[in-house]
């Protein structure tokens, strides 16, 4: 091990001296290879020692090695494995800084700033190394972009791209995720990948307004797209809103019904009667067989819709749209989460609304009488298929309607799905409303989430704690209620003032006048199940 350190002492030697005499290109060119070549903390320490003995003089050298490295990727000179360590390296120098700030070599520390002002000017060379076909050189990328400082000024072009390859990064780190653990192998590796990429779109998140609506808008369409809907629980839909069978599970069975028409037709011709004969192939083995589709495991759902939840609320939590680089603002009590800014919200909002029914216009906030829900039939029913196909849609809106007044930008949708509720609830005869569990808790959440950004007052929006206690027509009662309120007290936006105290937007409920009559039918269903919903009346006292 001594006579090992003492040859690579001698060759540091050798190379400063080649370095000091061949010129700037040849102390690059050296540079630039130890950090491609270090596999250790020891071996990356003697680029640092080459530095430190050359920066003396000759100017520039960490910028032109990682001008030289940068280069070397974009001619597709280095392998998986030498891209992967070189992507390591510069990560290892970067996140030095912050160990020297706790107390080490002040030396050590001017270089690692350097590199990482170095690396923020190319991360537009550095970002498409996210979506490498090899997930260790993709994991590489995602920890020294989360490392690495962005810079002061970059083009939006640049910004969007970097962005939109993180958040395809994010998803594919998920899957990743999720099989690694299914196997047993690499699982950590795959949960480390997901926690540097859910911090790299937080930082792009707190960079700029445009950063962080692009980052948003492509986390909701990311987690609604076909391609990733089985990671949240989904299902691939139609335009219609339909469950359709994944055509990558259907089996091959190995004929071709061409071939089999055509070996048939020279065996028997029957052309030009009315008893020409067509094969169609063996019963039993066409299209009408209905494959199983893999069922997604509880778990993994549950894991990637809080990993999605969380790293959505960091972003709508940051202060990118203040213009802040450094990160997100802290809240005023420590114990406290940030509170979700409005504007970002309302992103989310209406990315969700384009998702979810394109046909629908902005501007429909007002709540129309029921009875116009007979002229919107076909979209309520895509609505409510889409959100039967997509679990992920709730906590969604739970997040929109955190930031208040965003979730008034979702009315069409609230309305939407409110409306086939009414009319399951109005033609079910079932005894209970729990023996219709996913209604029940449709109409649950729904009502909790307008509850939560005070479309509702308290009084109504506590109705959903006795739907598992009611009859579908009981609950259709409530309901209805809930939509005539609606209807006499629009979703607008300019109802919600903004409380410096809480820093939140609330909505004073003493200026829509009285909401006794609303309540009335609540008070009734209460009386009728009063051995059972007893415990409840205080909930709904006025």
């Amino acid at each position: 091990m001594r006579l090992e350190r003492k040859r690579h002492l001698w060759l540091h030697q050798l190379l400063c001296l080649l370095s000091v005499y061949g010129g700037p290109s040849v102390a690059t060119e050296a540079f630039c290879q130890l950090l491609t070549q270090a596999r250790n903390p020891e071996e990356l320490a003697l680029a640092w020692q080459l530095h430190t003995t050359l920066s003396s003089c000759m100017a520039g050298l960490i910028p032109a090695a990682v001008a030289r490295c940068v280069a070397q990727i974009h001619t597709h000179t280095l392998g998986p494995r030498q891209l992967r360590q070189l992507l390591l390296n510069l990560a290892a120098a970067i996140q030095s800084q912050d160990e020297e700030r706790r107390g080490a070599a002040g030396v050590q520390s001017s270089m690692a700033i350097q590199v990482g002002s170095a690396v923020s000017g190319h991360l537009h060379d550095f970002g498409p190394l996210l979506l490498h076909g090899d997930p260790a050189v993709s994991h590489a990328a995602v920890r020294l972009l989360s490392c690495s400082p962005l810079p002061r000024t970059s083009s939006p072009a640049h910004l969007l791209l970097l962005s939109r390859a993180a958040v395809t990064h994010f998803f594919v780190a998920l899957r990743r995720r999720g099989e690694g653990g299914k196997v047993g192998r690499d699982a950590g590796h795959a949960g480390e990948a997901v926690n540097c990429s859910v911090l790299l779109l937080s930082r792009f998140a707190a960079y700029s307004p445009l950063t962080l609506k692009a980052v948003l808008q492509q986390l909701v369409e990311g987690a609604l797209h076909k391609g990733n809907a089985d990671l949240f629980g989904g299902q691939l839909a139609d335009m219609s809103g339909a469950p359709l069978t994944s055509p990558s599970v259907s089996p091959d069975i190995g004929a071709s019904l061409l071939d089999i028409n055509c070996r048939f037709g020279t065996t028997v011709n029957f052309s030009g009667s009315v008893w020409s004969v067509f094969h169609a192939g063996v019963i039993g083995k066409g299209l009408k067989v209905r494959t199983a589709t893999q069922v997604p495991d509880p778990s993994g759902v549950i894991q990637n819709i809080q990993t999605l939840l969380a790293v959505i609320v960091q972003c709508c939590s940051s202060s990118g749209l203040n213009g802040s680089i450094n990160g997100s603002r802290p809240p005023s009590d420590a114990d406290e989460p940030a509170p979700i800014n409005a504007e970002a919200a309302k992103v989310v909002a209406v990315t969700l609304v384009e998702n979810v029914c394109p046909d629908v216009a902005n501007g429909e906030l007002s709540w129309p009488p029921e009875e116009h829900a007979r002229t919107t039939v076909e979209r309520d029913i895509h609505i409510r298929r889409c959100f039967e196909a997509h679990p992920v849609l709730f906590p969604l809106l739970q997040v929109v309607a955190a930031g208040r007044p965003a979730l008034c930008y979702c009315s069409a949708v609230l309305r939407g799905l409110l409306a086939t509720l009414l009319s399951h609830w109005e033609a079910s005869r079932e005894m209970l409303s729990t023996d219709s569990p996913w209604h029940l808790q449709a109409s649950c959440l729904l009502v909790s989430c307008m509850g939560e950004g005070q479309l509702l007052p308290p009084v109504l929006a506590n109705v959903h704690e006795a739907f598992p206690h009611l009859t579908p027509f009981e609950v259709r009662l409530l309901l209805l209620a809930v939509w005539e309120y609606m209807r006499g007290n629009g979703p607008m936006p300019q109802k919600f003032i903004f409380s410096s105290e809480k820093g939140l937007f609330c909505r004073d409920f003493s200026r829509d006048g009285d909401v006794a009559r609303y309540v009335a039918p609540i008070h009734s269903v209460l009386h009728k199940n009063i051995d059972r919903l007893g415990h409840l009346c205080w909930r709904f006292q006025l």
